[in-house]
């Protein structure tokens, strides 16, 4: 079983962009973290989601408690409306097509 985190906010309006910017650039330190699969971040208007997964629990506490995470949070909370609100699920199911989700060069293998 794999592990979710998702934070969802409501920027500020005009700051939606910015707001995902800050996720976007947060990436490669994140990428760092042991146990990091994959990161997915959704917008619509100046709502934003990013639901990132973890192969252990204890994998995803050690980034939520993480200076990465405090961080992102501490930089998102300006342009937000109210701070982002954090959930954590177990992945119960994951499923792709048969070409596949990602393509070698988006994070799959090779």
């Amino acid at each position: 079983m794999y592990f979710c985190r998702v934070l969802e906010g409501q920027a500020k309006p005009g700051q939606a962009e910015a707001a995902i910017k800050i996720l976007q650039d947060r990436l490669e330190q994140v990428r760092t973290v042991s146990g990091f699969l994959f990161v997915q971040i959704m917008q619509k208007g100046d709502e934003f989601i990013a639901l990132s997964s973890w192969k252990t629990h204890t994998d995803l506490q050690g980034y939520a408690d993480s200076s990465i995470a405090q961080g992102l949070l501490k930089d998102l909370a300006p342009l937000c409306v109210a701070p982002p609100r954090l959930r954590t699920f177990d992945l119960r199911l994951m499923a792709e097509s048969e070409e596949g989700f990602f393509t070698k060069d988006e994070g799959g293998e090779g």
